[in-house]
């Protein structure tokens, strides 16, 4: 463990706050390494200073908490049955609460149906058959087969001459 330094839990080491099987693992890694050891020193020292040096914490005075427990319970309770001023506010979060999520619905819904072929409105036979068309365009690339299937069907008519009747001459 000599190569891996422990630097990230050398405060935790000094504070005690490590499991016992990662507090073995420091310690026998601060035996080897001097580097480690020095600066597990070093964070103790600042750390034993900065608990001399700091101020007392300031005194709690209960009664003092309580009775802006109670008066910020009352605002709260006054506001919300329907008083003249904090009644509107309270009504108002309350109805404003939801307001986000239903705007958001709407805004997919809205999305949904834009998105449904034709705009949500009933398939047009035409847009269908324009579709189908357009699958098919791909003829159109050959277009030299496509101008022979236009002599095929010339020689088709040529073929069928014979047997058409002949006009009548009046």
């Amino acid at each position: 463990m000599n190569d891996v330094h422990v630097d990230e839990w050398l405060i935790d080491h000094v504070r005690g706050e490590l499991d016992p099987a990662d507090r073995a693992r420091v310690d026998a890694h601060v035996a080897a390494c001097d580097d480690c050891r020095t600066s597990r020193e070093r964070f103790g020292a600042l750390m034993a200073e900065l608990a001399r040096t700091a101020p007392a914490p300031p005194p709690m005075h209960w009664g003092a908490y309580r009775a802006q427990l109670r008066e910020r319970l009352e605002r709260r309770t006054s506001g919300s049955s329907g008083g003249s001023g904090g009644g509107r506010g309270a009504l108002w979060a309350w109805i404003a609460r939801p307001l986000p999520a239903l705007v958001a619905a709407g805004l997919v819904a809205l999305l949904v149906m834009t998105g449904l072929p034709g705009g949500g409105r009933a398939p047009d036979p035409l847009a269908l058959d324009n579709t189908i068309l357009a699958s098919q365009l791909d003829m159109i690339a050959r277009l030299d087969v496509v101008q022979q299937l236009d002599l095929l069907e010339d020689f088709n008519v040529i073929g069928d001459l014979d047997e058409l009747a002949e006009p009548r001459k009046s």
